[in-house]
């Protein structure tokens, strides 16, 4: 178990991490029609998505340490994304016969700039339909919402340890998972909402020039959850001081 203040910092950097992850998942709206780059759904929701999958892995290895819990909810999330680009690519390529390509990167217009995928080489130029920014997620966009699962589920996890041990002194063990995997789904919900308005629409994650927005969003987060913080380490500290007396 941690220190109920040290506690209350890895709720602010959990609640950060989960922010600033969604400038790192590429999905669209527009996606569903296979016109833009990115998972057919919303960033937030997406990232959202992942988290929760990041929690229940975590909670399985709650009783292994700190490192274990947050590898466990990191790599829950990543597999969550990775098997869910996987899936849209089958259905893209083999359903509309559309390959999956990055509308920034074969206007030009990414963050590396040219117009291949910086990791495999591929031409992104000519596979972009007329009319469309793109299709479903190529290999560079696919890493970059891995790095964006990843980081999104180990600060899911570092909150849903923190609150636990927060909590734990006052209930049972079994409450206590309970009650942080509940706080941790609230916080990870609230600070992935938070960069859709500074997204705006799709994303290509770190490909993407909104991933330049971040600090708008690195603020946003660090404000929400450390009010939430403050919130949860106040709560506690009354729940434990009712138990003692």
């Amino acid at each position: 178990m941690v220190d109920p203040l040290i506690a209350t910092i890895m709720i602010i950097a959990g609640g950060v991490l989960v922010g600033v992850c969604v400038h790192f998942i590429p999905a669209s709206a527009t996606g569903a029609m296979a016109a833009a780059t990115g998972i057919a759904t919303g960033p937030s929701m997406l990232s959202a998505g992942a988290g929760l999958t990041g929690i229940y892995a975590a909670a399985y290895s709650i009783d292994s340490g700190l490192v274990l819990v947050i590898v466990s909810g990191a790599v829950g999330s990543a597999l969550m994304l990775l098997i869910t680009i996987f899936c849209g690519n089958i259905m893209l390529a083999f359903g509309i016969g559309a390959p999956p390509v990055s509308g920034q990167t074969a206007s030009g217009k990414s963050t590396f700039g040219g117009t291949k995928d910086i990791i495999t080489g591929f031409e992104q130029e000519g596979y972009a339909s007329p009319g469309t920014d793109g299709h479903g997620m190529p290999f560079q966009t696919a890493v970059s919402g891995t790095i964006g699962a990843l980081m999104g589920g180990a600060g899911g996890a570092l909150v849903f340890y923190a609150v636990y041990s927060m909590t734990l002194p006052g209930i049972a063990t079994e409450n206590a998972v309970t009650l942080a995997g509940i706080v941790a789904a609230g916080v990870f919900l609230i600070n992935s909402v938070l960069p859709a308005y500074v997204l705006v629409g799709k994303t290509e994650g770190m490909f993407d020039m909104k991933i330049r927005s971040m600090h708008r969003t690195f603020i946003s987060c660090l404000v929400t959850s450390s009010i939430v913080a403050c919130v949860i380490y106040a709560i506690s500290w009354l729940a434990v001081s009712e138990v003692i007396v």
